[in-house]
């Protein structure tokens, strides 16, 4: 979902991030959300420093439930405080792709590099198939995500939307553009 691109362009993008601005102070706006959570069913979240995280009860998330990383800060130079939001996947969920990611890479990186060598040395150039494998094995788990990622639209959906509403009730919300 491109929340603050104007491209439009999402293909490559796994873990959408946005920004909002608001007129509050950062530890109240922090508050607020905290507050907010209890009276919304369908949202449970905890508070963190100047961080907010924001998920589904357990008995309505399955693998792909997406959560809402929500940092709030007043930045230097600007007369608003900024709502940075990042939505992906459980931190397991994300963590076992960076390792599927990670281990397709480097297993394609040295078996073609060991294949390139065995074909210049000795003219076989079975090693060279790792290459188009990783490459497909790396779309696979590309389209994998985004299959996950399309599974938890709804939910990420509502998590944003509480967090526009929870806001919204006590400040003006507006979206700002990507930096």
């Amino acid at each position: 979902m491109p929340f603050n691109r104007f491209d439009h362009s999402i293909l490559g993008e796994i873990r959408p991030r946005f920004q909002l601005k608001i007129e509050l102070d950062a530890e109240e706006a922090l508050n607020h959300i905290e507050a907010s959570i209890p009276t919304e069913p369908r949202v449970s979240g905890e508070k963190s420093n100047s961080y907010v995280f924001l998920r589904l009860p357990k008995s309505l998330q399955h693998y792909w439930s997406p959560e809402l990383t929500v940092r709030i800060e007043k930045e230097e130079f600007t007369d608003y405080t900024t709502v940075f939001c990042l939505l992906g996947p459980k931190q397991s969920v994300w963590a076992m792709f960076m390792f599927l990611y990670a281990t397709i890479f480097f297993a394609s990186t040295f078996a073609g590099i060991y294949g390139i060598v065995k074909y210049q040395s000795s003219g076989d150039a079975l090693w060279l198939w790792t290459i188009p494998v990783g490459i497909l094995l790396t779309l696979s788990v590309f389209v994998t995500s985004k299959i996950g990622q399309r599974k938890g639209r709804d939910q990420m959906l509502h998590l944003i939307s509480f967090l526009y509403h929870s806001l919204d009730g006590v400040t003006t919300v507006e979206r700002l553009e990507y930096r």
